[in-house]
């Protein structure tokens, strides 16, 4: 039981740094600002529901994805841990990719692509959530593991949802500013789980070839 009750704290942690609800809200309302309640609400519920559904197909198909380009775990890990390290410190760094996307999407008037670009892709899952997603995905051991990781998925994406339906109140709270702190302390976490998965990358390759 412990075992479990630490792999969705895994799970659950890698997910919620990398897809980021608090630091994401304030580009949420940046983007969904000019549009009435309803459409906001659309908006959000098909960005979340696409964002989820596309994270979710990627880790049950992902291993076989590997199998069929001959990528190995490993690589994978190292690949991920290297672009979720980069991904940590365009947040520390202020999110100058965040930004891109949203100076993009306000250029659209079409609601459903805001959903789908860049709100579910690629700023709730974006390369990093999906490499995360394949990576942890692969270490389940048992059917209920794997559903504990696709569980992990969903209360995340939950807390998307909810974070949306309350963004007004929230964002007075905290404040642009305040957001932008959490979203930076979550990046220094997520930098260290990046280079948690290079390392046992590393190390899963060094004990298949038996140097270790």
């Amino acid at each position: 039981m412990i075992d479990y009750v630490g792999y969705f704290l895994t799970c659950f942690t890698t997910f919620f740094v990398i897809i980021d609800p608090p630091g994401n809200l304030p580009i949420f309302i940046a983007l969904t600002e000019k549009f009435s309640d309803d459409v906001r609400e659309r908006i959000s519920k098909r960005a979340t529901l696409i964002a989820a559904s596309i994270l979710i197909l990627t880790m049950v198909t992902g291993g076989k994805i590997l199998d069929y380009f001959g990528v190995s775990i490993n690589s994978l890990r190292v690949a991920g841990g290297i672009l979720l390290f980069i991904a940590s410190v365009d947040i520390l760094l202020g999110g100058t990719r965040k930004e891109a996307y949203r100076r993009r999407a306000e250029e659209s008037i079409d609601v459903d692509s805001i959903a789908v670009f860049p709100l579910a892709l690629p700023l709730y899952t974006g390369p990093g959530a999906i490499t995360a997603g394949i990576v942890v995905y692969s270490q389940a051991t048992d059917l209920f593991m794997k559903a504990i990781a696709i569980v992990s998925a969903v209360v995340v994406y939950t807390i998307v949802r909810v974070s949306h339906i309350y963004s007004a109140p929230i964002i007075r709270l905290l404040g642009r500013s305040g957001a932008d702190i959490i979203a930076r302390i979550l990046a220094v976490f997520l930098a260290a789980i990046a280079i948690e998965f290079v390392f046992d990358g590393f190390y899963g390759w060094l004990s298949e070839t038996g140097l270790i």
